[in-house]
């Protein structure tokens, strides 16, 4: 769960307060906000386990429905998730059952020989096999993993000391690893929490409508009836780890047999279109070409504000704040004009994020005096009504460049024979080996994923074209391709293996990568979060696998934080960066021996002008996610706290697979 959806959630009640709320007064909107909360946990169990739309969104209703009927049966609110998880799964196979019934048409025959397990298959298997596992283990797994909660947090909800959320925390994984093979997964424990599903968008107004089904204000549809009738019981929490599906299907190698399903083309970014002019409104006056910026600091925050006149009538104005553990964006768009010294601005769109958040008529209509700097290389924006005023200075455009490696520097992102792409092409280049000699290309066009085998830059060469990906699942206008055990092979016969690579389309636009692959004698290496496919090859991002060059960097995903309030976990990953936003390669930490791990040493600024820093070092030895290590850090009292208000040195100097540079950072420190 996103820092701020967790926030959200606190302020909106905890689900005992909600269920409390419900089961007093029958108050519907605590009931609707308990069916917003988890509709993605319910309906994408359904999903996985029916494997059809609509079968899946009746037996989500019925799963809300008996909810409804049984809250106050619900034994352990603060796990109320994995209870749902467990019914969900339970109305599904109901659901799966009163469907093969039907009988087939005449004259149709059965087939010769049982399909062979396809990924909808392996979903199934797993939601199953979590349904089995023991209610102590069940509950960590759901509130760390589904709901996103760090390990305190998760043993705070459960009341248990810290020690034994992760004893049972590991164990669930192991016995879920073990039920698992059994079935015929071969996993690696340490990926298991790693390849987590993206939630499941519902259709518009579903959680609203299923809200109004469950508490009695709309009638059920007859099979939502007959699936939340009969002799059902109440289960015991169960916890939804679905994706680990991922990690399966590229053990087994399992490929699916049924065609693509339709997908309408997804919308541009509303944000990227705030920014395009309009063609009717003419130019800007040359002085306010280009973007205008503005910084501030305070109470351990930074707010960031950028102007852009876009065209002769409309501004757009972006707000980016960050603070220990948040960082938040919001942008405005609206009419302005510029006479005599005032700017007057009347804000027609807002976004929050990438979300369209509605303009309140109080907040639309805005003035400033604008007063230029003698150069004209900067200007003061007095608010008439509040007589705040900021300085913006003139920005110039230019994209950030991280280090690239000696190993990388001389590679050219240029391929030499493409082939006729059915769609728009999105690009990715993998190195393997210490001196990323060998490039592999791999370039998806929305179908098909082409991938060039043998390094040699000819995408059009025989076997280079994967049409049929391991799975292709489409929610709403979100389409995730997936692509498992892809062998690529030097010309001297060396061979590395893609074991798994996703093309993921989200609503905004934009398209998500994903990479877990394997250099040749090296350990898995994954390249996950901030990773993008590029829409031409010359600004494709470059991932590593078995690179010489390794670092230790703090988990940027999880904006790894230390906390002035309470001991806190400070998470890093070991790798090979890359070039680009997301390239970073983590190594799968299954391997490492028990009490091994990096080390941070950790600085903080004292509040007192002229003391000394102060410094904390700590072992990074426990391990999680696959591909982390982390310890527990308390912050020092009498030192300052905000954004970047440490300074970690990271080195590893038993590190398993060769010499780690050290490297330093800026960490945020959470204040009080």
């Amino acid at each position: 769960m996103p820092f701020g959806s967790f926030v959200r959630q606190l302020g909106e009640g905890a689900d005992s307060e909600l269920l409390d709320r419900f089961i007093a007064g029958e108050d519907q909107s605590a009931f609707a906000a308990l069916v917003g909360r988890y509709t993605p946990t319910v309906l994408g169990t359904c999903r996985r386990v029916l494997g059809h739309t609509q079968d899946a969104e009746d037996a989500a209703q019925a799963v809300f429905l008996l909810l409804a009927r049984n809250a106050a049966r619900v034994r352990r609110p603060s796990a109320l998730g994995a209870w749902l998880h467990g019914v969900a799964v339970r109305v599904a196979r109901k659901a799966r059952r009163r469907r093969r019934r039907v009988q087939p048409l005449p004259g149709s025959s059965p087939p010769a020989a049982p399909p062979a397990p396809s990924w909808e298959d392996a979903r199934r298997v797993i939601d199953e096999a979590l349904a089995a596992l023991p209610e102590p283990l069940r509950a960590p797994l759901v509130l760390c993993y589904l709901e996103g909660l760090t390990r305190d947090e998760a043993a705070a909800r459960l009341g248990w000391p810290l020690a034994t959320l992760r004893g049972r925390l590991e164990r669930g994984r192991e016995k879920l690893r073990a039920r698992l093979a059994r079935r015929g997964f071969a996993l690696a424990v340490g990926l298991l929490p790693v390849l987590l599903e993206t939630p499941v968008a519902a259709a518009p107004n579903w959680s609203a409508h299923t809200a109004a089904v469950a508490t009695g204000t709309a009638p059920p549809t007859p099979a939502v009836a007959a699936l939340a009738t009969g002799g059902f019981p109440v289960f015991r929490p169960l916890v939804c780890f679905a994706a680990l599906a991922l990690a399966g299907a590229a053990t087994a190698g399992w490929y699916l047999t049924a065609p693509p399903e339709p997908i309408a083309p997804p919308a541009s970014k509303p944000v990227a279109r705030a920014l395009t002019p309009d063609p009717q409104a003419g130019l800007p006056e040359k002085s306010l070409e280009g973007a205008w910026q503005s910084t501030a600091a305070g109470d351990g925050a930074v707010r960031t504000e950028t102007l852009r006149f876009v065209d002769g009538k409309h501004l757009v104005w972006q707000v980016h704040l960050r603070s220990p553990g948040v960082d938040t964006n919001a942008t405005l768009r609206g009419r302005y004009e510029l006479k005599n010294g005032t700017l007057t601005y009347q804000v027609t769109d807002r976004w929050a994020g990438e979300e369209s958040v509605r303009v309140r008529p109080e907040d639309a209509l805005r003035k400033y005096q604008l007063t230029w700097a003698k150069d004209r290389t900067e200007f003061e924006l007095k608010n008439a009504d509040t007589g705040a005023v900021r300085k913006f200075r003139a920005l110039k455009d230019k994209e950030t460049i991280a280090p690239v490696p000696d190993a990388l520097k001389a590679i050219e992102r240029k391929i030499q024979k493409e082939p006729k792409y059915a769609g728009e092409p999105r690009y990715l280049l993998l190195a393997f080996g210490p001196e990323a000699k060998f490039l592999v290309w791999a370039v998806s066009d929305g179908t098909t994923l082409y991938v060039d085998r043998n390094g040699n830059g000819d995408l059009t060469d025989d076997g280079e074209k994967v049409a049929r990906p391991t799975r292709d699942h489409t929610s709403g206008t979100r389409r995730a391709l997936t692509f498992t055990g892809i062998e690529v092979t030097e010309p001297g016969g060396t061979t590395h293996k893609i074991e798994v690579l996703t093309v993921l389309y989200l609503e905004t636009g934009s398209v998500a990568a994903d990479v877990l692959a394997q250099a040749k004698g090296r350990p898995l290496q994954r390249a996950l979060g901030d990773l993008w496919w590029a829409d031409a090859a010359r600004t494709a991002q470059v991932l590593h696998f078995g690179g010489a060059e390794m670092v230790c960097r703090p988990w940027i995903s999880g904006r790894s934080l230390l906390n002035a309030a309470a001991p806190a976990e400070f998470t890093v990953q070991v790798g090979t960066p890359g070039i680009g936003p997301g390239s970073f390669t983590a190594f799968s930490n299954d391997q490492v021996p028990k009490g091994t791990g990096p080390v941070a040493e950790i600085e903080f600024d004292p509040l007192v002008g002229g003391a000394k820093p102060i410094t904390v070092t700590v072992n990074l030895t426990d391990r999680d996610h696959g591909d982390k290590f982390f310890a527990r850090v308390t912050v020092p009292d009498g030192v300052k706290t905000g954004v970047e208000a440490a300074k970690v040195k990271l080195s590893f100097p038993n590190c398993p697979w060769g010499p780690v540079g050290a490297s330093t950072h800026r960490v945020d420190v959470k204040p009080k």
